[in-house]
This record gives C-alpha cells, structure tokens and sequence, in this order.
C-alpha cells in the first residue's frame, strides 16, 4: 500500500512539475530561457507575498482510552476460569470480564489475616498495663529470693561460728515441724472458699451455653416467646462476663497454690539447710563446703537482682526494643493482608473504563501467565487520529496547530482536529526516526469509524505575510543548507553563481526565502531530463500528501 501511495505521489508530482513550469513562463518575468536534449532553464523574479503552510501526514485512528487486559498479578501460570465477553460487546467500568481460579489467593488472604491478628494481640500484650495477678507474681519471686539470700548467708556464717550442735538439732526440729504444718495446709488450697466459686462459675458457664443453643433453636424454629427472646440477649451478656470472672478466680486459685507450694519448697529448704549444717558441724567444716557456700550466696544475690528488675519493668512498661519490633511486625502483618487482597482482587478481571471489547486473544479452559493478553477494551466515544511525522519535518509542529482530516474509508469528507502534543520521544523505522504526534478529532461523531481506520491529515504550521517567495523547484540542498543559482549580470553565458540562502515555510510550490535575496532579484530555475523523484527541489526531499481543496502543504510529512 505505502509503495502505491508513493507511485500516486510522484505521478501527481510529474503532473504539478509540467503544470508549475507553464505557468511560470506564463505568468514570470523571463529574461533569458534556454531549452535543450538535457533539460529545461528559466529565470523567475523573487517576489513579495502571502504564504500558508502544511504539512501532509498519514496516520491510524485510535481510541483515547484503549488498554489491553491482563491478569498482572499472577505468579506462574494458572487456567483462565471464565470469559464472559466477545469482540463487539459493550461493557461497563467495573464489570467482571474473566476470572480465574481464586481457592489459592483466598487460602494467602486467611493466613495473612492470622498472622495479622497474632501481630495485634502481641502488640496489644505489650501496651497493657501488668495485672494484678503478674505484680503479686513478681512481688512473690522477689520474697522467694530475699529468704534464699537470707538462708545463703545464714549457711555461710553458721560455717564461721558453729552452733552448739543443740541448737541445731533445735533448729532441725523447727524447720521439720514447719514443713509439716506447710505440708498439712497445701492441700487445704485446693479445697477453699474460692474452689467452690471456680466450680459455680463453670457450672454457670455450660448452664448458659446450653440455654443459649435451647433458646437459639426456639427462636429459629419460630416457637420461642417474647420472654424467651429477651432471654437470649440475658445469657449473651451472662457468657461475655463469666469467662473473665472465671479467670479471674482461676488466677487467685493459682496464687494460692504457688504460694502454699513455695512454703512448702522454703520449708523442706530450711530442713536440708538445717540437716546440713548439724552434719557439717558434727563432722567439721571444711574449705570446699565454705567455698560452695560462698557460691550459694552469688547466685542468691544474682537471683535477687533478677528477680527485683523484673518486677521494676512490670511498673516502667514495656522494653523499647520490644514494643518497636511488635509494632514493625503489625505494620509488615498490615501490608501482607493489602497485598493479599490485592492478588485476590486481582483473580477477576474488571473493566477499568465503559468501552467496547475490540478483541480477545485468549479463552476460557486456556493456560495463562502474567503476560498474556486476554482482551482489548477501547472507549469508542472519544477517538483520535495518531499521525506518524519523520524527523526532517517534526520540529515544525507545534501543540495546537489546526489540523484537517480525511479518512480513506469517507472519501470527500473533511473533518478538523488539531494537535494535542509533540512528542520527545521517536521509533525508528526503515532507517529514519518517526514521532507518533496525537490530533484530536471533531466532526465525525456520525461515522462508522473503526480503530486502526488510515486517516490522511493536513497539519497547518504557519503562515508567512510579505515574504520573499521563489519556486520550491529553484532552491537547492548543498552542504546541510540551501542555496539558489543567480545568473552572471555581467556576462549572461557565464556559468550561474550559487548564493547560500536561509529558508522558512514552503507549501510545496513557493519556499520563503528569510535572507540571502532581495524582492526584484532573478534566479535560476533548472530541471535536467534525468530529474530525479524529488522534482520539486523541495527542502528535505519530501513528496506532498492527498490534497485538501487546494491548500499549501509542505514537505517531509510521512
């Protein structure tokens, strides 16, 4: 097709050439006109006059708002589940288009949501002030390791002064009769007044789940009553607060058991203790029992210590350190869950904008991955024409300049536009670098148009008033510039001279000449019979495009 338009080109060319020279000898002042076997000479009067300029472009028509669709949130591949869509059907934005199989992304959403939820309650654990239970705790495990210092020095003094060996057996006598008076009350902590109120409270507990299912069932079945409904609402609140009173007596149960078991530990402590230092006495004391009671007293300090600074962080709060890494794993637990749900969302494939499907390059039971195309989705209501402009002619088209616009399809229609933008960026094609410029399009609202339809534009980037014109045929390309042909004033056989010329707009006939002539001067038009396709010496080496009523174009337009 391109190969034919340029065949049409330079027919009309030839055409225009033969036309032009006519009239120029008609119309110009010629002072001097030679025609031989090797082509064709005349001298033409640089001129003063109006000139208005185009630039004849091809291009596609093209929806403003077209995308092509694709599950880009896939990892791998997976099975396109459904398309629920054909080519030509109109859809609207936010309509379901195709689906594929969501069971895995559900599966990550729910683990992520787990997690999100172990982040919060962990966060939480930090932030809360200690309860009482956790302070008697601490208060506990500090007393516990004050009597094991006490007990540690105690042996170790008792290896500097021993006792009588009286005393001591006192002392054994002591320390059995408290271990059996502790011995003799820890089980009368598991049989107290708050034993009975842990068994009420739990009795309380499965009496109101168990009425709460009855009622529950009554009301779903239709046969409860008006009391029996406000009843539901009693047991609700009943079971939302027995569990913590129930915990909360649990707890205090727990304490007294701890503690009765810690008098018992302390007592048989005390009974070693005591055994200990009446036989150390009765058989002597020596320097490895003196250095293992000195250590004895070490890890009591320690403990102590331990012991004390624990209970001195339940009232500061929670460690720095801590409360930060919580709070970073809620916010990584935070993002997982949006990007879960991101990748479910993203198992449906959902119009973005109201549109018609231009085609679909996939079908439902097919293998897919995230760069596969399943569908194109244009916005038919709003089109444009995307023309392609080469590299010699795009530095004259501006934002804004009037276009007109003829479709092969219409022929003898003529619609306006202008130019949205100029691009900065080109593509490369066959050697030259082209810029896909946007043109608006108004007028064929009516038309059948379809996407991908040629459209031929005419792009009018300015016009010249008062200019020096010449024919586009006398101007010439030489060394990056241009330059026209003078005959000698002095001596009309000499050879012309070559006078470099500075250029502005051209329609394709006429070139305005910005310096290098005056108005009156006389330049030399030549054409040789062996003229090649770019018979009107047109800057750039362009061939006009479709004409549009007669008006200018200018070259180098694709």
């Amino acid at each position: 097709m391109a190969r034919l338009w340029r065949f049409i080109w330079l027919t009309l060319a030839v055409a225009i050439v033969g036309a032009g020279g006519y009239w120029f000898y008609q119309q110009q002042g010629v002072t001097a006109q030679e025609s031989t076997d090797s082509g064709f000479t005349q001298l033409v009067t640089v001129q003063q006059g109006s000139l208005s300029a185009d630039i004849s472009v091809v291009g596609q028509l093209e929806a403003v708002q077209q995308e092509e669709l694709a599950f880009d949130r896939l990892t791998g591949t997976t099975t396109l589940l459904t398309l629920d869509v054909t080519a030509g059907n109109r859809v609207e934005a936010g309509q379901v288009l195709a689906t594929i199989d969501p069971a895995l992304y559900e599966q990550a959403l729910e683990q992520v949501q787990n997690n999100l939820l172990e982040a919060e309650q962990n966060l939480a654990d930090l932030q809360e002030p200690p309860t009482e239970l956790a302070l008697a705790q601490a208060d506990q495990s500090v007393a516990q390791a004050e009597l094991d210092l006490k007990q540690a020095l105690a042996d170790l003094a008792g290896l500097d002064d021993p006792e009588d060996v009286s005393d001591l057996q006192a002392a054994l006598k002591s320390a059995q009769d408290s271990l059996a008076l502790a011995q003799l009350q820890q089980p009368l902590a598991e049989h107290d007044g708050l034993a009975k109120t842990e068994r009420d409270l739990q009795y309380a507990i499965d009496w109101n789940q168990r009425r709460y299912w009855d009622v529950k069932a009554l009301i779903s079945s239709g046969a409860a009553n008006l009391e029996q409904t406000q009843e539901l609402d009693t047991i609700q609140e009943a079971l939302s607060e027995l569990p913590a009173e129930l915990a909360r007596v649990q707890s205090q149960r727990q304490v007294a058991r701890q503690t009765a078991a810690a008098t018992v530990s302390t007592a048989q402590a005390a009974v070693a203790s005591a055994w200990e230092s009446l036989n150390e006495v009765q058989s002597g004391s020596d320097a490895l029992s003196r250095a293992a009671a000195q250590v004895a007293v070490q890890k009591a300090e320690v403990s102590l210590q331990a012991a004390q600074e624990a209970r001195a962080q339940l009232e500061v709060g929670p460690d720095p350190a801590q409360l930060s890494a919580a709070q970073n794993a809620l916010s990584k637990a935070e993002q997982a869950v949006i990007d879960a749900q991101a990748d479910l969302d993203g198992a449906s494939l959902a119009a973005p904008f109201a549109g018609t499907i231009l085609q679909t390059s996939s079908a439902a039971g097919d293998r897919i991955g995230v760069n596969n195309i399943i569908l194109t989705l244009a916005n038919l209501t709003e089109l444009r024409v995307v023309a392609a402009v080469d590299e010699t002619t795009i530095r004259q088209v501006e934002t804004g300049q009037p276009v007109a616009i003829a479709f092969d399809a219409f022929p003898g229609q003529v619609f306006s536009g202008e130019v949205l933008s100029v691009p900065l960026q080109g593509t490369l094609q066959g050697g030259v670098m082209v810029y896909d410029v946007p043109i608006s399009l108004t007028g064929a609202e009516s038309l059948p148009l379809l996407v991908g339809m040629t459209a031929n534009a005419e792009i009018s980037v300015g016009q010249a008033e008062n200019a020096l014109l010449v024919p586009s045929i006398a101007v010439q390309s030489s060394r990056g510039g241009y330059q026209v042909l003078l005959p000698d004033p002095g001596d009309a056989l000499a050879a012309p001279q070559a006078v470099p010329v500075e250029i502005g707009l051209t329609d394709g006939t006429y070139t305005e000449i910005v310096s290098g002539l005056n108005a009156g001067d006389q330049v030399l038009v030549q054409l040789s019979a062996a003229t090649d396709s770019n018979v009107f010496g047109f800057p750039g080496g362009g061939i006009p495009g479709a004409d549009f009523g007669g008006q200018g174009r200018a070259p180098g337009g694709r």
